[in-house]
């Protein structure tokens, strides 16, 4: 699947009066109703007895209109069951019991839930029957589907690659912390592994092992809390329910236990739109598509298939289909997991979570595979029965809807500051800027010749240090196990009287170096090392981290023609490195969270994230006002000469941690009457800063390193607006390493260094996240004090899109083990910052951060 990741919607505006419902569109009822209670006698007069039948009334109930509905989502509980083995079935009242089928299995002792999409019947009504014994039945409403066309828009479905955001037992999406009793915990859902433009999340709830029974319940943030969705047992418990989502694009679960702390695991397969938007309309069938107690068990830790595409007047290619799978006989504990059918694997997901003997059924919300099959795997030692249930099913989805320019609704994240002042300000004396269609770039450079790498190498104080033996080595050959490598070494070369030195690389590159440049889009990772002793035997060392555009001739790229473009030599200065032990001394994150660099990454008010707040040395666990690099032992090395060593540097490496940790790597803006969309699609585009450190308490930038391999898909944000500015951040990879460095005779010395390694997606991460609100940047005092000559006009019903240049550091920065490394992404066909301007009279005007638009101005602002 290709991710997009658009949006960032809550609640705000459920409805457009322009738009047109579908048939079988969604309406989320938020917050939940509850339509049914036998124990109180609502809906329902009294307990259901073996093998009867009741009706209930659904249209105009708890939310529900008292017409034009085809079917809804309910949360289902049997309690109070005086019959192991029985279960409940519910169809459209007014039509013959659908046998066999079920929604619900449950036993004696604590209550169980489930949840189910049931058509309606002609007269509004639902039946429930119960196959034995007595049973309470509670149903609350999350939900509603159409049934005709009508003046106000609903959301389809849109099924993503089911992921897990959130797993409280290790800390996946939310603190490593269980939920409290009566406590809560907000889950951020929107621009989460393909979550956008979302009014509601179907996702899979898990409760592992809480001990005795209790309730969840699962709704929109800044709402009312509606009824409990999930009423577990005291062993692992997982329900697929319905979320609408409330504000910042968050859902709130709260634990409904008043004496236990519960784990919480949440699984999301895809989500409703809100209006006007693409997704699937729904179209009610129940059938039964797989019993296996009729044929041969499942064994453990195998996969069946089953055909829903083709059956029941269903598409081979349609969207998603909403199935009961119940697991019974089974000889273990253990789960369930579902996919599309295909040359995918099981996605690391889980449904019903079921003991051994224990007959439990979970709704499943799933998009096929291969001639619209679905593939469920028993991940349990032990044979089990499996019953597949349709509910129905979801089409494919509707075109995808273009961004609205007249949609002038705010943002319901943001403070709309108002109508943009006609006259406030005079004409931009900028150019008009504008295209109609997609913008993009040159095609790719083709660059020529063997790649060359640069730098200088002075002391403290700035004087360069001169005849000294610099040693290139490829960093990225370091292997993540903990072993010691060394690296690479690419060429030697030697520093002149004005302490400059310059490397042309081998061409061809011999097959190890090549291999690492190929993995990272044509760039190959670098690190210039200098040593030499100060005049009382005190090793100086400086270590610079480069990149070089290898790719060209018929293999150039745009990664590599964008670094051999960037032609600034780092000056690096040289520190003294008494260090000879290799110890590990990680700050912990309590000595992170004391960090300066980690207060700004905190602080929601700071906006500059390019760490000019911060000096050009920084500790990574606290206070920045005592620090002094340049002295050790009572010795102040600032000014020494480093006197040359008799050979080149020889540097080894060990990864002693990797952390993942979101990046900005670029924002859009758009004010008045105008949409924001960020792309970056399919590779990574950023340069991001090496830290090195002598003693691991005191830490500086030294050089980057660029991020150029292929990521596979999109992510970003799109059509946002007006009044949005946000940031957008991708997982990236870092590595807490150890090296040492030997330069001749001299005796080995050690330093840390914490370097970027790629993008990476976190067990259950997303894709990419929203950063810090930018709004501060835009508006009339922005571009009062612009600099006229950077500005420009984009016409209306146009758009301007920024596909060269780079950002500058403007995209923002990163704390990484307490440190803020410096981030710089470019811009070119794939990678995009996009303003739409509406069709309103009132001009539509942006500006460059650090430059005119048709140069290099890094990141444009709006008004």
């Amino acid at each position: 699947m290709l991710f997009s990741v658009l949006a960032w919607l809550g609640l705000g505006s459920l409805t457009h009066a322009s738009a047109t419902a579908s048939s079988g569109d969604f309406f989320p009822v938020a917050p939940s109703a509850k339509i049914v209670d036998t124990r109180s006698s609502l809906g329902i007069s009294a307990v259901l007895g073996a093998t009867s039948t009741s009706s209930f009334q659904v249209l105009g109930q708890g939310g529900v209109p008292s017409s034009g509905v085809s079917a809804v989502s309910v949360d289902i509980t049997a309690a109070n069951a005086t019959s192991s083995g029985s279960y409940l079935q519910m169809w459209p009242d007014g039509t013959t019991r659908p046998y066999p089928g079920s929604v619900i299995n449950f036993s004696t002792g604590a209550d169980t839930s489930n949840s189910a999409i049931v058509a309606v019947g002609s007269d509004g009504k639902i039946s429930v029957y119960n196959s034995s014994g007595t049973v309470d039945v509670i149903v609350s409403v999350n939900g509603y589907f159409t049934s005709a066309a009508g003046a106000t828009s609903p959301g389809g479905y849109v099924p993503v690659d089911a992921s897990r955001i959130v797993d409280t037992r290790d800390g996946t999406g939310a603190p490593q912390a269980k939920i409290a009793p009566g406590g809560t915990l907000d889950v951020q859902v929107d621009g989460v592994d393909g979550v956008t433009d979302e009014a509601s999340v179907y996702a899979n709830i898990t409760v592992p092992s809480p001990g005795s029974a209790g309730t969840l319940y699962a709704y929109a943030t800044g709402a009312a809390t509606g009824q409990p969705v999930v009423n577990y047992k005291s062993v692992t418990t997982s329900q697929g329910v319905v979320i609408p989502v409330g504000t910042g694009g968050q859902i709130t679960l709260k634990n409904g236990s008043s004496t236990q702390s519960v784990n919480v695991i949440l699984d999301v397969y895809g989500y409703f739109t809100e209006a006007p938007s693409g997704g699937g309309v729904f179209t009610a069938v129940q059938d039964r598509l797989l019993d296996t107690r009729t044929s041969t068990a499942v064994a453990a830790h195998s996969t069946v298939s089953v055909a829903v595409g083709g059956n029941d007047g269903i598409p081979t290619a349609f969207g998603a289909a909403v199935l009961n799978l119940t697991a019974t006989s089974q000889e273990t504990s253990g789960y369930l997991q579902v996919w599309g059918t295909g040359p995918t694997t099981p996605p690391g997901v889980s449904v019903d979570n079921f003991q051994a003997t224990t007959t439990t059924a979970d709704q499943v919300i799933v998009q096929p595979g291969t001639q619209g099959a679905v593939s469920i795997y028993n991940d349990s030692a032990g044979t089990i029965q499996l019953i597949v249930d349709l509910q129905g099913w979801f089409s494919s989805g509707q075109d995808p809807a273009t961004p609205d320019p007249t949609d002038t609704a705010p943002d319901p994240t943001a403070s709309d500051p108002g109508p943009k002042p006609s006259g406030a300000i005079a004409a931009s004396p900028g150019p008009t800027v504008g295209d109609t269609s997609t913008p993009t770039s040159s095609s790719t450079p083709t660059a020529t010749g063997a790649a060359t790498v640069a730098g200088t190498f002075t002391n403290a104080a700035g004087t360069p240090q001169q005849n000294l033996s610099v040693s290139v080595t490829a960093i990225d050959a370091v292997p993540d196990d903990g072993s010691e490598a060394q690296e690479p070494v690419v060429g030697t070369t030697t520093t002149g009287t004005d302490g400059t030195w310059s490397l042309t690389l081998p061409d061809p590159l011999p097959s190890t170096l090549q291999t690492l440049a190929d993995a990272n889009g044509g760039v190959l990772n670098l690190e210039a090392t200098a040593g030499g002793s100060a005049s009382d035997g005190t090793f100086l060392i400086g270590t610079d981290f480069l990149s070089a555009g290898v790719a060209h001739g018929s293999a150039s790229t745009a990664a590599s023609a964008e670094v051999r473009a960037d032609t600034t030599a780092h000056t690096t200065p040289m520190y003294a490195d008494t260090v000879t032990t290799e110890v590990d001394n990680a700050p912990t994150d309590a000595q992170v969270a004391l960090s300066a660099a980690q207060r700004v990454e905190n602080d929601p008010g700071n906006v500059t994230e390019d760490n000019t707040d911060l000096p050009t040395w920084q500790s990574a666990t606290g206070g920045i006002s005592t620090m002094s690099a340049d002295t050790v032992n009572g010795t102040d090395y600032s000014s020494a000469t480093a006197t040359p060593t008799l050979a080149s540097c020889v540097t080894s490496a060990t990864t002693l941690h990797t952390k993942i940790v979101y990046t900005t790597v670029g924002e859009a803006h758009a004010y008045y009457d105008s949409k924001a969309s960020f792309d970056y699609t399919d590779t990574m585009a950023s340069t991001i800063s090496v830290a090195v450190s002598i003693n691991q308490s005191k830490w500086t930038l030294s050089g980057e390193s660029s991020q150029t391999s292929s990521m596979g898909h999109s992510t970003g944000f799109s059509g946002k607006g007006p009044y949005v500015a946000k940031r957008w951040r991708i997982p990236i990879l870092y590595k807490y390493q150890r090296a040492h460095t030997t330069c001749g005779r001299q005796t080995s010395n050690a330093y840390y260094r914490i370097v970027p390694a790629g993008y990476k997606i976190p067990a259950g991460g997303a894709v990419g996240s929203y950063g810090k609100d930018v709004r501060s940047k835009d508006g009339y005092s922005g571009y009062v004090n612009s600099n006229s000559r950077w500005r420009g006009y984009v016409a209306p019903g146009s758009y301007f899109g920024l596909v060269k240049g780079n950002t500058q550091n403007e995209s923002g920065g990163v704390a990484v083990w307490g440190v803020g490394l410096k981030v710089t992404s470019t811009y070119d066909s794939k990678h995009i910052q996009k303003i739409e301007a509406g069709n309103s009279h009132i001009e539509h005007d942006i500006w460059g951060a650090h430059g005119p638009l048709d140069g290099k101005p890094g990141v444009f602002y709006s008004y």
